[in-house]
Parts: structure tokens; C-alpha cells; sequence
């Protein structure tokens, strides 16, 4: 890691919920989080349920010296560039094709399906509510409002929405299945050393193999065994302080149970407020 005079980066995102371990349990901002532990750069989490505050009115952002930046992808590869972090540098070409392959699908596709599930899917009116109930009133009792138009309009314009709910289902479980296949029985999405698809995918993996409730979608994921592993494996490595919350899969394993012999928890750990 190359010397860098930046003060500590601030992390901006959405808060957690529904029974999801980490700091946020949203996608982009939980792939961001994952990157950052990965690099092993200090960092300091702060709530923000308003992505219009941030740069590009998306969650999550950053700040850092007199820099503000927005989308995930964005501040990976500015921050790869500045603190000299190269998780891909013994992928070869196919499987760097590959890796873009698989971020396209879950930030395309499968965010459609998760978002769908998340907020209209079973149990979506009351993680709705729970969300809403972090803010303050008046918020509190117009935000349910607002997303639900906001995200029925969203999902309409990108062509999920228009589709039947057991489409949507459908369709997020075919993304999980590919998931499936491509892990197989690697302990990283490509062999067995992380690289930087390993954020994207935990990311999106994290906030929904671990949703509370019978949500068909995301208790589908929960029962794929090799997609559950690898998400225990990514948090036992990168948030242990997470490993107190059981995996649904596992109720009577310990973190030593599931991890790969192979793998220890780094010593080293970003710095969360």
C-alpha cells in the first residue's frame, strides 16, 4: 500500500435492517465496505438515509480530504489508483471478462429482483416500515410513500416492474443459480485468492442471503449451501464482530466450523466508528 496524505476516509450509506449482521444493508454500499476491509483502509462508517445529500444523490459516497465522490465502482477505482490496491493482478484475461460478466449481472439484473423482493416482495411492507421508522417525523410517515412510488417507477422504467412477481422470483433465482454454478467449490469467485468481483458479490450476497423472514427470494439464496459458505467464509475473514449472528444455514456451527482451515481472519481491520 502506497503512502497516501488523505485524511481518514468517511464512508456515507444506508443504514441496516432487517436482520441483515453489517453496517448497512444495502448492496453497493456493503461491496464498498467489503473493498475497503479488504485493502485493510481505516475508514469511518456514518448512517446517511438520504443519498440525496451525496455527490451523485445515489448511496453510498465518500469524503476524504477536500474529495466528495459518489457510486461504488467509481471510488473503488479511485482509491485502487491512490492507496495502490491491485486484487486482480494475478486474474488473466478470461477471467477478468468473467468478473465484469458477474458485476453486470448482479448490479443490472439481480439489484432489480433484490429491490423488487426487498420492498414489494413478502414481508417488503414491513421492512418498509422498519426503514422508514429511523427517520424522524414528519419523514417517518411520508418516506413509506415515496419509495414505494419511487421504486414502482424505477423498477417500470427499467422493465423488471413490468413483469409478474413469480417473473421476478424466478428470474432472482436463475442469478443465484449462475452464482452457484461459477462458485463451485472455490473458495473465491475466481480460485482461491479474493479479488475485487469478491466485494461485489458479497456485497450483494450479504444483504440478501441473511434477510429475516420467509422472503421465497432471498430464503432461496439461504439454502444454496456453497453461496452461504462463501458468504460465511467473507465475514469471518473481513467482519468478525458479525460472526455472533448465525447464518441461517448453520444455527449450531461456530465461525471456526465453517471457514476454510485455510483461512484467518486478517490482523489487521479497518476502523469503523
Amino acid at each position: 500500500m502506497t503512502n497516501t496524505s488523505l485524511n481518514k476516509i468517511r464512508l456515507f450509506a444506508f443504514c441496516s435492517g432487517w436482520g441483515v449482521p453489517f453496517n448497512t444493508a444495502a448492496p453497493f454500499p456493503l461491496k464498498l465496505e467489503t473493498w475497503l476491509r479488504m485493502a485493510e483502509i481505516p475508514y469511518e462508517f456514518v448512517i446517511a438515509n438520504d443519498p440525496n445529500k451525496g455527490p451523485k444523490g445515489k448511496s453510498p459516497w465518500i469524503e476524504y480530504g477536500k474529495v466528495r465522490m459518489g457510486d461504488s465502482s467509481l471510488i473503488i477505482e479511485d482509491l485502487e489508483k491512490r492507496f495502490g490496491v491491485d486484487f486482480d493482478a494475478h486474474l488473466d484475461a478470461q477471467q477478468r471478462a468473467l468478473a465484469v460478466s458477474i458485476q453486470r449481472m448482479l448490479e443490472e439484473h439481480f439489484h432489480q429482483c433484490f429491490e423488487h423482493q426487498l420492498f414489494f416482495g413478502k414481508g417488503g411492507e414491513e421492512r418498509l416500515q422498519e426503514l422508514a421508522n429511523t427517520m424522524p417525523i414528519p419523514l417517518r410517515w411520508l418516506v413509506p410513500i415515496v419509495l414505494r412510488r419511487t421504486f414502482t417507477t424505477q423498477l417500470y422504467a427499467r422493465g423488471m416492474g413490468r413483469h409478474a412477481e413469480e417473473v421476478i422470483i424466478a428470474q432472482g433465482k436463475s442469478d443465484l443459480d449462475a452464482l452457484s454454478v461459477l462458485l463451485g467449490d472455490q473458495p473465491y469467485f475466481l480460485g482461491d485468492k479474493p479479488s475485487s468481483i469478491d466485494a461485489c458479490v458479497f456485497g450483494f450476497l450479504g444483504v440478501s442471503l441473511y434477510v429475516a423472514g420467509d422472503n421465497p427470494l432471498y430464503q432461496y439464496g439461504a439454502s444454496i449451501e456453497n453461496l452461504m459458505r462463501y458468504c460465511e467464509r467473507m465475514r469471518t475473514r473481513y467482519f468478525p464482530e458479525t460472526m455472533s449472528v448465525l447464518a441461517p444455514l448453520f444455527p449450531n456451527k461456530t465461525a471456526a466450523d465453517i471457514r476454510s482451515t485455510d483461512e484467518q481472519p486478517s490482523s489487521r481491520r479497518a476502523v469503523v466508528a
